[in-house]
């Protein structure tokens, strides 16, 4: 590949998105696969798990990805993994296995709160395989860093940093991937925060622990700077972001960077809870976006994108998607136009992806040939040229 990837697929309320390095390493963002045909509005669902299996690399004749991130365990984010994904010892991938077309996870990120708060089938069957992968850590298998049983924790056990098996805090900086160090691309981790997991564990409330991260990403591993950032945090609320915004903008932490977005995955499926409480109309004050909220999105570089994963939003009392929400959302933009809603992309009869390639401007639009074109023609993405300059963006590892 000549490019670095990020495709946005049109899953109802849920998020789906597969980013592919230009080394052609795979990542999926959540999982919200259904069953193809119609929906209740007549509307045709997008064949996800097609897509997947034309967009991954085969080893062994097996289809691979190199590393799935679960933001926290609510259906519409695993929706899919029993049915669609392989679960267990790589080497027991047999012909029934292949058949169906399983798709083998070389490595597996989630949180603590998987392990407390699993209570769909597609999220027990995730608990189960991060429990297999985990023991061969606490066991330390000789087997336990080969592609299919790798896994990463995000945040905290408890009280208590991980012992046993890799893992990553808030603040850290992780460029490695399937056990392969990335020189053009790196994730910062903003969240889930030692208390939100402990929250969301005794609330039994699964979007305080949403994995919050910025993707970092630069065109040649030998450029000083990175040309795009996307930022995506799963269902994390307002509270949620109001700490990443916090604890970024310390001048001990100088983070203020991993905040910058060219793409924007709006939270919860465009719900008002990125901006205050719900229910919007229960008390005038939930009607007032907070200030951290509307910060991070001044954060954007150039003209910036957001993109709501949910289903079409209409002037109702829906929350998500929330009208009110997409408002907010225009009013940060410098045109209506960068609120991409995957619900109507290309049109909402036949919804399909949206892709965007990575160029040294900022992405491009790649489903919208004609759009991306004329924008390649004109020098730039959705960003400014003069708007990529950064220093200091060495890994922390």
């Amino acid at each position: 590949m000549s490019n670095h990837k990020l495709k946005f697929y049109p899953v109802n309320n849920g998020d789906t998105v597969l980013i592919t390095l230009k080394d052609e390493t795979t990542i999926l963002f959540d999982s919200n696969i259904r069953e193809t045909g119609k929906d209740a509005d007549g509307n045709q669902i997008y064949d996800v798990k097609k897509d997947l299996l034309d967009s991954l690399k085969k080893k062994n004749s097996n289809y691979h990805l190199d590393l799935f991130v679960l933001s926290h365990p609510d259906e519409d984010h695993c929706r899919g993994f029993k049915k669609h994904f392989y679960q267990g010892d790589p080497e027991s991938y047999s012909d029934s296995n292949r058949k169906a077309d399983e798709i083998i996870i070389d490595e597996i990120w989630t949180t603590s709160l998987l392990f407390s708060c699993s209570s769909c089938d597609d999220s027990k069957a995730f608990k189960k395989e991060a429990e297999r992968r985990r023991k061969l850590w606490d066991d330390n298998d000789k087997n336990k860093d080969k592609p299919g049983n790798r896994i990463r924790m995000i945040g905290y056990d408890g009280d208590a940093k991980f012992e046993n098996v890799p893992y990553n805090t808030p603040g850290d900086t992780q460029n490695i991937l399937n056990g392969n160090v990335k020189s053009d691309f790196e994730f910062f981790i903003h969240s889930p925060f030692k208390e939100s997991l402990i929250t969301a564990t005794a609330d039994k409330n699964k979007n305080f622990s949403s994995i919050v991260v910025q993707a970092r990403f630069k065109v040649n591993s030998t450029d000083r700077d990175f040309c795009t950032y996307a930022l995506f945090g799963g269902d994390a609320d307002h509270h949620i972001w109001a700490k990443v915004w916090e604890i970024s903008t310390k001048k001990s932490n100088n983070n203020e960077d991993k905040l910058k977005w060219d793409l924007f995955l709006a939270p919860h499926h465009c719900s008002w809870t990125y901006f205050n409480d719900v229910p919007y109309d229960d008390k005038e004050e939930n009607k007032t976006p907070k200030d951290t909220s509307l910060k991070i999105l001044g954060k954007k570089v150039g003209n910036g994108q957001i993109i709501a994963s949910c289903k079409l939003i209409k002037k109702n009392g829906d929350n998500p998607p929330h009208h009110q929400a997409k408002d907010e959302y225009i009013k940060k933009l410098n045109k209506k136009e960068d609120f991409i809603e995957l619900a109507k992309e290309p049109k909402e009869s036949e919804p399909k992806p949206v892709i965007y390639k990575v160029t040294a401007q900022g992405p491009v639009r790649e489903d919208k040939t004609q759009q991306g074109s004329a924008a390649a023609a004109a020098g730039g993405g959705i960003g400014a040229a003069n708007t990529r300059s950064e220093y200091g963006s060495k890994s922390l590892l």
